[in-house]
C-alpha cells in the first residue's frame, strides 16, 4: 500500500510540474519573442550603421586624391546688418577640394584658375546675407560651406569639386 501511496505522490508532483512548465511557456513566452524582436531590430539597425561606413570606404575615394585649390584671403565682407548699428566684417581663406581622379579635373582645376574673381564674387554673395552672430557660430559655417559648395558645382557643372574649407576666418 505504500508503494501505491508513493507512486501517486510521485504522479501528483510530476503532473503539477508539467503544470508549472506550461504555465512559464505561456507567460515568459510573448516577452521572450518581444526581446527577441528587439534584439534582432537592434541588429538590423547596427548592420546598417556598419554597411553605411563600408559602402562609404568601398567608393574608392582616398584623401590621396584630393587636390587643393587656394585663393588667398579675400578683401574683408560686409555682413548684414543685425539692427546694432554696428557694421561688422568678415575676412577668410578658402581652400577648394578638388577629386584628382575625376575625368574633367584638369579643364576644372584651370577654369578656377582662370575664375578667382568668380569665386570670391560667390562666396561675398553667399557670407554677405548673414550677420555677425551666425557667421560665427559653427553650425552656420557649415551650411554657407555646403551652399557655396552646391553653387561652385552648378557654377562649373562639375562632381570634380569635392568640398570646400576656410582658413584665418575672422569676423569683427
Amino acid at each position: 500500500m505504500r508503494k501505491n501511496l508513493i507512486t501517486v505522490i510521485i504522479l501528483a508532483i510530476c503532473i503539477i510540474n508539467l503544470v508549472f512548465n506550461i504555465l512559464l511557456v505561456f507567460v515568459f513566452m510573448p516577452s521572450a519573442t518581444k526581446t527577441n524582436k528587439l534584439i534582432g531590430d537592434i541588429a538590423a539597425v547596427l548592420d546598417l550603421e556598419i554597411a553605411s561606413q563600408s559602402s562609404g570606404d568601398s567608393s574608392g575615394f582616398d584623401v590621396a586624391d584630393l587636390a587643393p585649390f587656394q585663393l588667398e584671403q579675400g578683401n574683408p565682407i560686409n555682413l548684414a546688418s543685425d539692427g546694432s548699428d554696428k557694421v561688422h566684417a568678415l575676412q577668410y581663406g578658402i581652400t577648394i577640394n578638388l577629386d584628382k581622379t575625376a575625368k574633367d579635373y584638369s579643364k576644372v582645376q584651370a577654369n578656377l584658375e582662370a575664375s578667382t574673381s568668380l569665386i570670391y564674387d560667390m562666396t561675398r554673395d553667399v557670407i554677405g546675407n548673414y550677420t555677425y552672430a551666425q557667421v560665427i557660430d559653427v553650425e552656420v559655417q557649415r551650411q554657407i560651406k555646403e551652399e557655396i559648395l552646391k553653387n561652385l558645382k552648378e557654377t562649373f557643372n562639375t562632381e570634380c569639386i569635392y568640398s570646400i574649407s576656410f582658413y584665418n576666418w575672422v569676423a569683427q
